[in-house]
């Protein structure tokens, strides 16, 4: 994998510093670490507070302890094995490629993106995602029963946080989202103050961590008795998130999808909404590509995940956003999120 991936990006060797990126190649589950490769050697350099799980996890790596010299570390490595053309990735801070470049005057930096390895997802992996999916699952079906009239935004995501947490996550994939009423209109409304009132539309969008692999779902409940538009709104969402996943998977380019979504809406009269992408995969990171975008054109392989999250939002009247995650599979799909999508009344 290693040796294709730098033949590929044209480099004689890598230098890769995302937490994500470090975990899945290596197996090392610590931070402020970082990963040297070469097509036949790789080294993980860390400091003295990991040294110690970094010879327990990365297995086949060899564990420098760069003692504050991280620079100086990669010249005499880059030194040892001829390094000409070196690979970095674009999250790099300027002042770390200044220091680089001091030690390695004579060194081409081309960027690379190890993120790609992530993109089809092993056996395992996906069992991971589908746990996590179970989480949050779970932390939503015992959130339910609170959702109501007079609680506020923010007393639900704490409810919903700690459902989860009970549930056996990790932490929270990001800032959970609860936006009623007038904020349902928001598509990042994270919890406020505000008090969930009668005739509310309540969106919540959250995730769940389970070793280290992310959930992302997205359900919309209503409070009370809501108004006739608000009800197409739902109704066009759900009809079209389950219309996406009718006809989602392997071989179809992740920009078609997403057009295939605003081509539903406009029928609704509801397209111009609609205003952000139908989807991003998930698994380390929450947000992975590819995406269901107008602007990525890959192909969707088997193993790939998406999320499926089609929303629309009015200004001063709300709005509705149903998610799932799902896996691409030669002939479809399969959802990892089960909460049931069919109107929620409470």
């Amino acid at each position: 994998m290693i040796s294709d991936f730098l033949k590929e990006s044209g480099v004689d060797a890598a230098f890769i510093e995302k937490d994500e990126n470090c975990r899945y190649i290596s197996g090392f589950t610590g931070s402020d670490s970082y990963l040297f490769l070469t097509a036949d050697d790789c080294y993980l350099l860390t400091d003295s507070r990991y040294t110690e799980q970094a010879k327990e996890e990365a297995k086949g790596f060899t564990i420098i302890d760069y003692a504050g010299k991280l620079a100086k570390t990669v010249g005499e490595l880059s030194a040892k094995h001829h390094v000409t053309r070196f690979g970095i990735e674009a999250g790099m801070t300027y002042k770390m490629y200044l220091s680089f470049d001091e030690v390695l005057p004579e060194t081409d930096f081309v960027f690379v993106v190890p993120d790609t390895l992530r993109q089809i997802k092993s056996a395992e992996e996906i069992r991971l995602i589908e746990e996590a999916c179970r989480i949050s699952d779970l932390g939503f079906e015992k959130t339910v029963p609170y959702i109501k009239a007079g609680v506020t935004e923010a007393e639900l995501r704490t409810i919903l946080e700690c459902a989860m947490l009970e549930a056996g996550s990790e932490g929270k994939s990001f800032d959970t989202i609860v936006a009623s009423g007038w904020r349902s209109a928001y598509p990042h409304g994270t919890a406020t103050d505000k008090v969930i009132e009668e005739g509310d539309l309540v969106t919540f969008d959250f995730g769940a961590i389970y070793h280290g692999y992310h959930s992302d779902i997205t359900r919309t409940v209503a409070v009370g008795e809501i108004s006739e538009r608000q009800r197409y709104i739902y109704d066009a969402v759900l009809g079209c998130n389950e219309h996406i996943e009718k006809i989602l998977r392997a071989g179809l380019a992740a920009a078609d999808v997403d057009q295939e979504s605003r081509k539903y809406l406009k029928e609704k009269d509801l397209d111009k909404w609609f205003g952000h992408a139908l989807g991003h995969s998930v698994g380390l990171e929450i947000h992975e590509t590819p995406t269901l975008s107008p602007r990525d054109h890959t192909v969707l392989c088997v193993g790939m995940t998406e999320t499926v999250e089609p929303g629309v939002y009015i200004p001063g009247v709300g709005g509705v956003r149903i998610e799932d995650t799902v896996v691409i599979e030669k002939d479809g799909i399969s959802i990892l999120t089960k909460f049931p999508k069919k109107f929620l009344r409470v």
